[in-house]
């Protein structure tokens, strides 16, 4: 049935869907198929997808572990916040060359 979808022969895939709490219909699908092609790395400014944004709760962290699993810093650790308030945020790619946002608020 996948193969019909998305016009694969014999797809092979796992799919893990992610719901918001208190509501029943999926917001996030997570796929990977068995079998994959190569692409080159997008730029971040490139048309088409760009990327996806996360609130993180320890944004040094989490980027640390990214970068321990295969993934790259794009930018600097930025400030959009204000000293009091700070507000962090972070473009890194994930160890499959997608571009990821990472933001942390930090309540004082």
């Amino acid at each position: 049935m996948v193969s019909r979808g998305n016009g694969l022969p014999n797809s092979d895939i796992y799919s893990l869907w992610l719901n918001l709490p208190d509501h029943h219909e999926p917001f996030l699908e997570i796929m990977e198929y068995a079998e994959t092609v190569s692409r080159p790395i997008p730029a971040v400014n490139e048309p088409g997808y760009g990327h996806l944004a996360f609130e993180v709760l320890d944004l040094i962290k989490t980027i640390e572990r990214a970068l321990r699993l295969g993934g790259s810093l794009l930018g600097d650790v930025s400030n959009f916040g204000t000293e009091e308030q700070p507000h962090l945020i972070v473009y890194i790619r994930d160890p499959e060359g997608n571009i990821l946002e990472l933001e942390q608020s930090c309540p004082h």
